[in-house]
């Protein structure tokens, strides 16, 4: 360590008066030493180091140096944009009027996630203090830790409902306290200015939040993907049903409302003034020239301490005091200035619980060049931080040698630490940057980009369409539990292209059967064959479609089967034929049915009447009772007449 300077020399007495005034002050010296000693000197090193006041303790000793009936104690390493004297004297102002003594600490060190914890300490501070009056404990922004009253007559209920009901999330402590003394006083909460931003799902869409336009686009591309799927099935059911009307507007409708949608939130996107998350906080820029921090309070005392020794030990550093009484002379031994601090750490505090911000901004406003190391706690290990004033070095490597540390106390880390640093090498100069204020702040990229790339493509090209297709699905299951329930399964509703299908399907088969063995086919069964065959080639009519597909079931089943029915069922012609006769409202007498349909009810059987589809509307097949089809039962009822009548009728056209 550098020697202390000398003092200045002075001009020499005469020496017979010197050797006179020398042995009177000899004399003096030797009576006062005793008195001085004992009312001035402070405490040893060893004493302040080995001695770990409480949380309570310590700040009942500040608050008793404070005003009487008005102590507000800002912990000097509380961290925000507000300076600690600014927070006082707002603290001030907010419990002044009340007209009651008040006691008011502002620290990051106790309460939820501090080294302090949630162990209440305003009891303990009351009994040292022994004065009735307010207790307050506040975190630097945001809620209380503690209220408590004592001979005042106030409501800690009142303080704690009217901080609770403002919702403070984020605001600095003075502003909190106006709130929680409007409560104390029965008066309505003052305004406290807080960010303007939409709560909830709506903050998460906003321009300038963090994934906004990604958000935003991704919303407006899902929903209009999902859209457009869903229309498309529409135009294809109502195409394949021959309403081109119908089919046309179901794309064109999901098609406008997603364009409208994705004009107007892309111009929202991109005209919204800059904020939120694409402005750099004063947090951030503070972290990129010296001091590093908003407020030098603590770091100032600390370096204010190195005069007398080269370790700080914190009175709330609430670590592993073994061997750090040793420490300064292990300070000294190293081969270049080596200054060490141990403290406390607290996400609310100046540096946001990093060891390695403190350790910089401990080196910007000390006076002695060296290497400035900053003990705190950590998860396994004590975090260690290092920089240096007046001395040059690569960043990288005084980050790793701090990051090498090991030890599990304060004092073995600083030992290690010190070793650390006997290894590197420096030089005289002042061009070192810490490896933190080399990293410019993170801002997002180009909103359009965002909206767009990271947004729109994806949300309308693949997720859009996932949910469309989901949602397909699971209305269509819907309708099929509906239906089920209501016994509607068995009874779709055929459109044209549907029967064409069945028609060609049943008269392939019928038309193979002729080719291979047509001695197969019962005589009686022919001229339905037939009809059959014509009619699946000539009609476009729905009922000549089915008609052609019942007749060419009922001719394949009499050529495999003579014996067997080929009655058609009542409800569904293209049910499996005829098992018994029932009495149904269908036909307002007995008629035939399969032996699914014959065990249901009848107004199920009803229900469940096959429906034609046109190009308007869906009909029971049925609708036409004087037609042939209906009038001879496909056949089953005098064929003759009915393919006669059939016959003419396409002669006719």
């Amino acid at each position: 360590m550098p020697s202390p300077v000398p003092p200045p020399s002075r001009p020499l007495f005469p020496v017979c008066a010197a050797l006179s005034l020398s042995a009177a002050a000899l004399l003096a010296l030797f009576a006062a030493a005793p008195a001085a000693v004992a009312d001035t000197a402070p405490d040893g090193p060893a004493d302040g180091i080995e001695h770990t006041p409480t949380p309570a303790e310590h700040y009942a000793e500040l608050l008793a140096e404070e005003p009487e009936d008005a102590a507000v104690v800002v912990d000097g390493a509380t961290g925000g944009t507000v300076p600690p004297d600014e927070l006082a004297e707002g603290v001030h102002a907010a419990f002044e009027p009340l007209g009651v003594p008040y006691y008011v600490v502002v620290t990051p060190f106790v309460g939820a996630g501090s080294p302090g914890g949630t162990d209440e300490i305003l009891p303990a501070v009351h009994d040292r203090l022994g004065a009735d009056g307010l207790y307050v404990l506040l975190p630097p922004s945001g809620g209380f830790t503690e209220v408590l009253t004592h001979g005042v007559g106030l409501s800690e209920d009142d303080a704690r409902t009217a901080v609770y009901d403002a919702d403070l999330y984020g605001v600095p402590a003075h502003d909190v306290a106006r709130t929680m003394a409007a409560g104390l006083a029965g008066d309505a909460p003052p305004p406290v200015e807080a960010d303007d931003a939409e709560d909830g799902f709506l903050a998460g869409l906003h321009p300038t939040a963090n994934n906004g336009p990604e958000n935003l686009g991704l919303l407006v591309g899902t929903a209009g993907g999902a859209l457009l799927v869903i229309g498309g099935v529409l135009a294809w059911r109502a195409g394949s049903g021959g309403r081109p009307g119908p089919a046309s507007a179901a794309v064109l409708l999901p098609l406008t409302a997603f364009a409208a949608a994705v004009v107007g939130t892309y111009t929202y996107t991109v005209n919204e003034p800059p904020g939120g998350s694409e402005v750099v906080s004063p947090e951030d820029l503070v972290r990129t020239e010296e001091p590093y921090v908003a407020s030098t309070a603590r770091v100032e005392r600390i370096a204010a301490t190195f005069a007398g020794s080269p370790l700080h030990v914190d009175p709330l550093a609430g670590m592993d005091r073994e061997g750090l009484t040793e420490l300064p002379d292990r300070l000294e031994e190293a081969s270049v200035p080596v200054y060490a601090a141990v403290v406390p750490l607290a996400t609310d505090d100046e540096t946001e619980g990093n060891a390695e911000v403190l350790a910089a901004a401990l080196a910007s406003v000390a006076e002695e060049d060296g290497v400035y190391l900053v003990v705190g706690p950590g998860v396994e290990t004590p975090d260690v931080g290092a920089s240096v004033k007046g001395l040059e070095i690569d960043a990288y490597s005084l980050w790793s040698a701090a990051t090498l540390i090991e030890e599990t106390t304060p004092a073995a880390a600083l030992e290690q630490a010190v070793a650390e640093m006997d290894q590197l090498e420096f030089t005289p100069g002042d061009g070192f940057e810490p490896s933190f204020a080399d990293a410019d702040p993170i801002l997002p990229g180009p909103r359009s980009e965002r909206y767009w790339v990271e947004g729109l493509v994806p949300g309308a090209l693949v997720v859009g369409p996932l949910l469309g297709a989901a949602a397909v699905g699971l209305a269509a299951l819907g309708l099929y539990m509906v239906r089920r329930q209501r016994g509607q399964i068995a009874s779709p509703v055929l459109s044209r292209g549907a029967l064409r299908r069945t028609a060609a399907r049943e008269t392939a088969r019928l038309r193979d059967l002729l080719d291979r063995s047509p001695e197969q086919v019962p005589d009686a069964f022919m001229p339905q064959a037939e009809i059959a065959l014509l009619y699946a080639e000539c009609t476009d009519d729905e009922l000549g479609l089915l008609g052609s597909a019942v007749l060419a079931r009922r001719v394949l089943t009499a050529a495999h089967d003579p014996e067997a029915s080929t009655e058609p069922c009542t409800v569904n012609p293209l049910h499996p034929f005829a098992a018994e006769h029932r009495r149904t409202r269908i036909t307002g007498g007995k008629a035939p049915l399969c032996a699914e349909c014959a065990r249901l009810g009848d107004a199920v059987r009803s229900e469940r009447v096959l429906r034609l589809r046109s190009r308007t509307t869906a009909h029971p097949y049925r609708a036409a009772p004087k037609s042939p089809w209906i009038r001879h039962r496909f056949g089953a009822h005098d064929p003759e007449r009915m393919t006669g009548t059939l016959l003419e009728a396409t002669r006719a056209r």
